[in-house]
């Protein structure tokens, strides 16, 4: 049972970073412009930031997919480690953008008509990701068969919620009410 909830939160996080990396490749301003928003960063921090973060989503999510598809528990636990500590930050940094820049963009590169407005469902979402990293990072893989369907059928599942979490969350009606 612990090889395949390993096996689930890894494909989970997995598929998310690919999600992740596919939605900024696809959308290459999306980010950059949200920092922008948030006025975290100087100016020319901005690319080179978003650069290294989108690269290190697609390293992460290649590197944790194929740790759990080849069985190899010690590159799991590397990768794993690596998107706990990514997610983490990006929980920590959307709560304090949330705290500090309301009604800005989030950066997710998400939303089918723009992106989605930073919110605690985007921090939330984060943060269990980071969670479901943690509990990858035991680097126990589920064994070959049954366990590896289910395993690979829930982590889609939970891969396709959590990207659209934020967006399914966000009501332009009560966002735009004073």
């Amino acid at each position: 049972m612990t090889e395949m909830l390993t096996g689930v939160c890894a494909g989970t996080v997995a598929l998310v970073l690919l999600l992740a990396f596919a939605g900024h490749l696809r959308a290459p301003r999306t980010l950059p412009a949200a920092l922008a928003a948030h006025r975290v960063l100087p100016g020319p921090l901005r690319w080179p930031v978003a650069v290294a973060v989108i690269a290190l989503e697609g390293a992460l999510g290649v590197a944790t997919g194929y740790a759990v598809a080849a069985g190899r528990p010690h590159a799991l636990t590397l990768a794993a480690g690596g998107a706990a500590v990514l997610f983490a930050g990006y929980a920590g940094y959307g709560w304090y953008v949330l705290r500090t820049r309301p009604s800005v963009p989030c950066g997710c590169a998400t939303g089918p008509g723009g992106d989605t407005p930073m919110s605690g469902w985007v921090a939330g979402r984060a943060a269990a990701l980071a969670l479901a990293s943690l509990v990858a990072v035991t680097g126990t893989t589920p064994a070959h068969g049954t366990h590896t369907a289910i395993a690979v059928l829930a982590s889609v599942v939970f891969a396709v919620l959590l990207s659209l979490l934020p967006q399914a969350m966000f009501d332009p009606e009560r966002q735009a009410a004073p």
